[in-house]
């Protein structure tokens, strides 16, 4: 009869209780996910300079001078634009990853009693053969 409590606590604990916090766990796996590549700040920072290396324009007026700090600021820009796509697309592969994982995580917690009763018996069978 106690067994049977413990089991009936188990199966209200397992699917009630433990499936919110995993939400939780999850959650959290989500939220370092995106902060971890930074993706909100990369996308808000995606056309800013790599580094912020830029060239400042002399007091002269000069057309070298001026070609030297437009075409500086625009390979500068393109770089940093290319290194932040880079890492939000690899932020992104890793999300999916996570979604994937949590997926298959509540999936496993679905069936995982029912897993270890069926390995239990089977187990057992082969004992008996």
């Amino acid at each position: 009869m106690f067994f049977a409590a413990i089991i009936q606590d188990y199966f209200v604990w397992h699917y009630t209780r433990a499936w919110w916090q995993m939400w939780g766990v999850w959650r959290n796996f989500l939220w370092v996910t995106i902060h971890f590549f930074s993706i909100p700040q990369m996308l808000q920072s995606l056309l800013l300079p790599f580094k912020r290396t830029t060239q400042t324009r002399g007091d002269t007026f000069s057309l070298e001078d001026l070609a030297a700090y437009v075409i500086i600021n625009i390979i500068s820009r393109i770089i940093g634009a290319i290194i932040r796509t880079a890492i939000i697309m690899v932020g992104c592969i890793a999300l999916l990853v996570t979604i994937a994982g949590g997926f298959l995580a509540y999936l496993f917690w679905l069936v995982a009693p029912l897993l270890v009763i069926g390995l239990l018996g089977a187990g057992i069978s082969l004992l008996l053969i």
